[in-house]
């Protein structure tokens, strides 16, 4: 086989990343390697059916945060396998906080975590923080190979997951609460900011969302009667041009006469020949083509008369489809200069960090390029139309700060300048309580996890005590089994080799009390009998956990040794 053909096949193979799942907390869920085929959405497939496997159905509502969030949703739900896993639970595909500054309105509306129930105030960009952590590794797995880079990175992980990320876990949660408490007290501010808006209510700041998201779906698309009317006019107008293509080729055939040519004549009068009849084929095979998709048309509008040039209805089509180039540069503007303001407004947002607001700036740049174009598409549209509208600088575009100074807006389908969510009070409104909202939900989920975390120290204290105790009595069970088996095996012996009821509760196994007054005695004798069987049986699994370790490492050993490769 030739090298070049198996060059490209091996190096499809090759890791080039790693793909990383947290939890809220910053713990590292699963680390997966990255092959030559970049980062792909079966890495997150792998690990939300992890999640599930491991999890069972513990888990109620699942709630995923990824860059193609809105996009991913749709993609679980398409695939058999993961949607057969997510049957029992509530499943819900976000996109992290700084998504929103790179992304259109329309996605921001609809899966950022503020606009979410149950989610809190949490970011989802932990991946983040932990790549940012782990570039010091860069430099001293650079010329590793492939194990003892993946060993590296895997040690580092679990030292940070031990020390840091456990370490700082109650800092976490209680700058999380401290930032929570933040945001609750600034209700005073929400209810001052109601009051300037007249007739203004909780309810109604749900419905701007609403309004704002309708109106954001709106700009995606033309209205589907007016398309329709537009595409039966350029069809029409397609028709009639290759009709009159046809008919003005038909008189020309009936003109033609036949002359013989000799010679060399002949050949060239011959190609001349079938290069007409090809172009007479074509002719009329697009007239026929352009005739039925007016036909199509008709009955889709349920026409009974066919339009004519000068009729009342081709002159209305007519005038649509002189501004339907305008309006699409009107609304691919008009939706960039949104977006540009909404993001603009973030920059200004009292608390927002350092390097956050250069991040929205990075992007604000990038995303002016596309503004650019846009209006340079938009004045020469506008250039064109009959009607006079009014030419729009660069200038002008960047001093604005408010949807309301946007003056193009009333040439749009929709004048959105007066509408409550295009104000600064109604966006600032907007903001302030859907992040009270979040707070709230917040400080519920922290007492929970507080709790946990509380009930987690305690229980590890006890489960350190019962090791112990276990280590020490559980070192001779194996002899005591060994001697009791031969006794019974002696004549005569009648000892019975069987767990008993101990008749003080003190030596019972541990059960909860509700279920311990509930359960008959030989349901009981049951379960003592199999936390017997799994005390008796934990040296067994101690002593298989140790041959299985040497045997890896002699298998690490010998693998190393055959290639030639640096000792572990």
């Amino acid at each position: 086989m030739k090298e070049t053909h198996t060059v490209r096949t091996v190096a499809v193979y090759d890791e080039t990343g790693i793909f990383a799942g947290h939890c809220q907390h910053g713990f590292v869920l699963a680390l997966i390697n990255m092959v030559k085929s970049g980062e792909l959405a079966k890495y997150v497939f792998v690990l939300l059916a992890l999640v599930c496997r491991v999890l069972g159905p513990e888990i109620v509502k699942l709630i995923l945060g990824y860059d193609i969030g809105c996009h991913f949703y749709k993609m679980v739900m398409r695939h058999l396998h993961t949607s057969n896993l997510l049957n029992d639970h509530e499943f819900l595909a976000l996109v992290g906080l700084f998504h929103g500054t790179a992304h259109d309105c329309l996605c921001q509306t609809r899966n950022l975590p503020k606009y979410q129930d149950n989610v809190g105030l949490e970011e989802f960009e932990e991946c983040e923080t932990f790549f940012s952590e782990s570039n010091a590794l860069a430099a001293r797995t650079r010329y590793s190979t492939a194990f003892h880079c993946w060993q590296a990175f895997v040690m580092w992980t679990e030292h940070k997951d031990h020390f840091q990320t456990y370490g700082q876990l109650f800092h976490t949660l209680a700058t999380k609460y401290w930032h929570a408490l933040a945001i609750i007290a600034e209700a005073p501010v929400l209810a001052w900011l109601i009051s300037e808006l007249n007739g203004t209510t909780p309810t109604t700041l749900e419905g701007w969302l609403k309004a704002e998201r309708e109106y954001l779906s709106s700009l995606k698309k033309e209205p589907e009667e007016e398309t329709l009317q537009m595409e039966y006019y350029q069809a029409l107008v397609n028709f009639y041009n290759a009709k009159e293509a046809a008919d003005g080729l038909r008189s020309n055939v009936a003109g033609l006469q036949f002359v013989e040519e000799s010679g060399a004549n002949r050949m060239g009068a011959k190609s001349a020949t079938r290069r007409f009849e090809t172009n007479q084929r074509h002719v009329y095979e697009r007239e026929n083509k352009c005739l039925e998709a007016v036909r199509y048309l008709e009955a889709h509008l349920e026409l009974v008369e066919r339009w004519q040039p000068g009729a009342e209805n081709w002159t209305q089509a007519q005038v649509l489809v002189s501004k339907h180039h305008y309006q699409l540069v009107l609304d691919k503007l008009e939706s960039l200069v949104v977006a540009r303001l909404l993001e603009l407004w973030k920059i200004n947002i009292p608390g927002t960090g350092y390097k956050l607001r250069k991040h929205i700036a990075k992007v604000m740049q990038a995303c002016s390029k596309a503004v650019r174009t846009a209006l340079a598409n938009y004045n020469a549209a506008a250039a064109a139309l009959k009607s006079l509208r009014p030419p729009l600088e660069w200038e002008a575009i960047i001093e604005y700060s408010f949807l309301a100074e946007f003056d193009l807006l009333r040439f749009s389908r929709r004048d959105v300048r007066s509408e409550p969510w295009a104000q600064g009070s109604g966006c600032a409104a907007m903001d302030l309580y859907f992040k009270i909202l979040q707070a709230k939900e917040e400080i519920q989920q922290l007492n929970a996890e507080i709790r946990c975390l509380y009930t987690y120290m305690c229980n590890e204290d006890l489960a350190h005590q019962v090791e112990l105790y276990h280590q020490e009595h559980s070192r001779f069970n194996s002899e005591h089994h060994c001697c009791l088996e031969k006794l019974c095996k002696e004549a005569g012996c009648t000892a019975v080799l069987e767990p008993g009821t101990a008749l003080s509760k003190e030596h019972d196994v541990p059960l909860l009390a509700a279920a311990e007054e509930e359960m008959p005695d030989a349901a009981r004798a049951e379960v003592l009998c199999a936390a017997e069987s799994e005390v008796e049986g934990a040296e067994d699994v101690d002593a298989e956990t140790v041959a299985d370790s040497l045997e890896l490492v002699l298998w690490i050993a010998d693998d190393v040794g055959g290639d030639g490769g640096a000792g572990l």
